[in-house]
């Protein structure tokens, strides 16, 4: 049953801080998350997808050497707003008796693995915030991949979505063609595939190893400039 008092926090805490934000049900991919994630999906059935647009004159600068420290700046301004309400949310849902824990929004759980503890993506995209693009980013109808993600995983049932978006990415290939690494291997989501069919991470982590040692900020971001839904 529906705490309807505590869903109008939450949205109020939402619509006042983040600039979107959706629910899920994990039961629509508990298979794929319990075989690659550490969660417990009959702890944390449910969960809460916030995001926060990326100033898009700065991520226009993504890329440009002397610009980039700004966006720099802004991501980690961006994934520390997110951090402080994901917890505000998580410290009401316990107080009102339920169980509820957060995933940061810059958080690499396993460094072999080159992955969170759950993907920010997978949950916007089961709340029906967007859809995964060729890029594995999360791609929404307002904003294209221009946001940094947090995600709230509790028991609290929610309002969950029941209607994921499809993909709207179509014949474009533009983040595919222009990955300064070749990272992306064209193929659209499938929701219970292994991200290495679609995405070489190690790729996309050598080469911001690279940048860092050019004394460049460890960012990249062009799949995140280039996409035409941003």
């Amino acid at each position: 049953m529906l705490n309807s008092n505590l869903i109008d926090k939450i949205n109020k805490i939402c619509e006042n801080n983040v600039s979107l934000h959706g629910y899920s049900n994990l039961e629509y991919a508990e298979e794929f998350i319990e075989n690659t994630y550490p969660i417990d999906t009959t702890q944390y059935p449910y969960a809460i997808s916030i995001g926060i647009r990326i100033n898009d004159d700065i991520t226009n600068t993504i890329n440009i050497p002397g610009a980039e420290e700004a966006y720099l700046k802004e991501y980690l301004e961006v994934n520390n707003k997110l951090d402080d309400v994901a917890q505000e949310i998580v410290t009401l849902i316990i107080k009102e008796g339920y169980d509820a824990k957060s995933i940061p929004a810059s958080d690499i759980s396993s460094k072999d693995k080159l992955a969170g503890e759950l993907s920010h993506k997978l949950i916007a995209n089961l709340a029906g915030l967007g859809w995964i693009g060729k890029s594995c980013l999360l791609i929404t109808p307002e904003y294209g991949p221009r946001l940094r993600w947090a995600s709230i995983l509790t028991n609290l049932p929610v309002p969950y979505c029941k209607n994921m978006l499809k993909s709207r990415c179509g014949n474009c290939s533009l983040c595919v063609e222009n990955c300064p690494v070749s990272a992306f291997k064209n193929r659209k989501f499938i929701k219970n595939e292994p991200r290495e069919l679609r995405y070489d991470a190690y790729k996309c982590n050598n080469h911001m190893d690279e940048l860092e040692h050019e004394n460049r900020p460890r960012l990249c971001g062009v799949c995140v400039k280039i996409c035409p839904w941003g």
